[in-house]
C-alpha cells in the first residue's frame, strides 16, 4: 500500500475515534447549610437526627453526580451526660431515594452507591443516625454548618 494511502486511513481512522469518544469535564459545587443537624436520644438508645436542605444550584445543566462528600465538622455542640456516636449519614437528592454510608472518620464522609449517575442539580437532603452509649443519662448531639459537596461530570 502506498504511503499517503495509509497516511489517509490512518488519519482518517485517527478522527472516526476522536468524533466518536466524548470527554467528560469534571468539577464540584459546595454548599454550606445553616441549620442543624441535631438528634436527641435516651439512654441507650439510637435513631435518627433532623433533616438538613441544600439547594445545589450554580452549575451546568445536564450535570451527573460522580460523589458525594459530606463534611460536619465545623462546629459540633451537645448536651446532657450521654454520649451519642454518629454511625451513619443519609443523603439524597430530588432525584433518589436516601443513600447511606458508615460515618467518616473526622467527620467527612464519601457517599456514592446508587447517587452517582443522578442530576448534580437541585435539592440535597441529609441526616444522620446515631447512638446514645450511656445506660444512664440523655443526650444531645448538634452539628451546624454542614458542608456538602457534590462532585459531578458535564
Amino acid at each position: 500500500m502506498n504511503i499517503k494511502k495509509l497516511a489517509v486511513l490512518l488519519l482518517v481512522i485517527c478522527m472516526a475515534f476522536m468524533i466518536t469518544t466524548s470527554f467528560a469535564i469534571s468539577s464540584s459545587k459546595t454548599v454550606t447549610s445553616s441549620k442543624k443537624m441535631s438528634l436527641y436520644l435516651d439512654a441507650g438508645k439510637s435513631g435518627d437526627s433532623s433533616v438538613i436542605k441544600f439547594n445545589v444550584y450554580g452549575i451546568p445543566s445536564g450535570a451527573v453526580v460522580k460523589k458525594v462528600v459530606v463534611d460536619a465538622n465545623s462546629n459540633i455542640s451537645w448536651s446532657g451526660k450521654g454520649a451519642i456516636v454518629s454511625n451513619r449519614i443519609h443523603v439524597k437528592n430530588s432525584k433518589s431515594g436516601y443513600v447511606s454510608a458508615p460515618w467518616g472518620s473526622l467527620n467527612k464522609t464519601e457517599v456514592t452507591g446508587a447517587l452517582v449517575g443522578t442530576p448534580a442539580k437541585g435539592t440535597w437532603y441529609v441526616y444522620y443516625n446515631g447512638t446514645n452509649i450511656s445506660n444512664y443519662y440523655y443526650g444531645l448531639k448538634s452539628y451546624q454548618y454542614v458542608k456538602l459537596t457534590v462532585y459531578y461530570n458535564y
